[in-house]
């Protein structure tokens, strides 16, 4: 079994770690929990200095931090010493074979990405969310609970989608933009 390093040993973090050990060995880097401590079983066994440290233990990685610009970093850092990107993908989400994925993507329960969608690398995309066909959402994005992606929208890099939003067929969300818990863009 491999071993993946999950930056981030929070609330994220922890729903990660759920989806991530039917494939893999895990343990946490976090700044905040201290080393040594098991956080749902799985061991703290650095803080986000040691990912480059780490590489000799652990030859995957995945960011699980809401932080679009933090854990656009932190992918960087790790592809920069030469880890592999898993995307962790929950077994209740749908993804069409004719969907395009990044790396290093989390994809939890019950999402749906629909044919032709195209998700970047490092995405979130939390419970209930769908990403209909044609649809790009760019690279360390954060999607929320139950938001909609409709098609031929586009979402920007690092921007954040809150729960029950909706991107609505065609719309635009620039880079770094942030679209409030059930707003619409149109």
């Amino acid at each position: 079994m491999k071993k993946l390093l999950i930056v981030g040993a929070g609330g994220f973090g922890r729903v990660t770690l759920e989806h991530a050990q039917a494939e893999f060995e895990c343990a946490f880097v976090d700044d905040t929990v201290p080393v040594g401590e098991l956080v749902c079983g799985a061991e703290v066994v650095g803080t986000t200095d040691d990912i480059g440290r780490l590489r000799n233990r652990f030859e995957c990685l995945t960011v699980a931090i809401g932080n679009n610009a933090a854990r656009e970093k932190f992918l960087k850092i790790a592809e920069n010493v030469g880890y592999a990107l898993p995307t962790v993908i929950a077994r209740s989400a749908y993804i069409s074979p004719f969907a395009m994925i990044g790396r290093g993507c989390v994809i939890l329960n019950n999402a749906v990405i629909q044919n032709g969608a195209v998700v970047g690398d490092g995405v979130l995309i939390n419970p209930g969310v769908e990403a209909h066909q044609d649809s790009t959402i760019g690279n360390c994005v954060l999607v929320y609970t139950n938001s909609v992606v409709r098609t031929f929208a586009k979402v920007g890099d690092r921007a954040k989608i809150g729960s029950n939003a909706t991107v609505a067929t065609g719309a635009i969300v620039p880079a770094d933009g942030v679209v409030g818990d059930g707003e619409t863009v149109t």
